[in-house]
């Protein structure tokens, strides 16, 4: 909490508003995530990462943070998304630990 409150230069309302943005983005990222887990191969992983990457930014959860940042990195340079399931299975963990940690603040 005391990150995100960093990042809302102390404000805790926006603070809140901030990280329930970010909550209400999960399901969107989640339902993409699942997709390309079973072999649907959807598009705009691509582009959906980087945006949930800044969202993390803003909301003061680095670990997801930087999680975004290495599968950005690594789909950027070509890695294909299959090859990054572990990855993916990690982000979708750490996106449960936000969302329970974030009820308890918004």
């Amino acid at each position: 909490w005391q990150r995100a409150l960093r990042q809302a230069a102390g404000k805790p309302e926006l603070a809140r508003d901030m990280l329930q943005m970010l909550i209400d983005f999960l399901p969107e990222v989640r339902n993409k995530i699942e997709e390309q887990l079973v072999g649907e191969n959807p598009n705009g992983l691509v582009d959906l990462v980087p945006k949930l990457h800044g969202s993390c930014g803003y909301s003061g959860v680095p670990r997801m943070k930087n999680l975004c940042q290495l599968i950005e990195q690594q789909l950027r340079s070509g890695v294909h998304e299959e090859e990054l399931e572990p990855e993916f299975l990690e982000l979708l963990d750490e996106m449960v630990s936000v969302a329970r940690a974030a009820m308890r603040l918004v």
